[in-house]
């Protein structure tokens, strides 16, 4: 027999047709919890590389420190 899940916050079980999120093997129903997109997942050749915050990018002198990219002056 399976044992019956309880939702971590409002402690009453899940029907088979609630919506669920998972967080850290702790279940919670959706109504229980916000949801905030909060990232971005980049891909390379259709293979996951990981989570960013942005999703078109930043300026490598917002991005990196001083000496970690090369200035437009430098080149020329």
């Amino acid at each position: 027999m399976s044992q019956l899940i309880k939702c971590s916050v409002c402690n009453g079980y899940f029907n088979w047709d609630d919506d669920v999120v998972i967080v850290d093997d702790e279940y919670y129903h959706e109504n229980c919890v916000e949801l905030y997109p909060m990232g971005f997942i980049a891909m390379l050749d259709g293979d996951p590389l990981g989570e960013t915050e942005n999703d078109d990018g930043e300026m490598a002198c917002m991005a990196l420190n001083d000496g970690e990219y090369i200035d437009v002056e430098d080149e020329e």
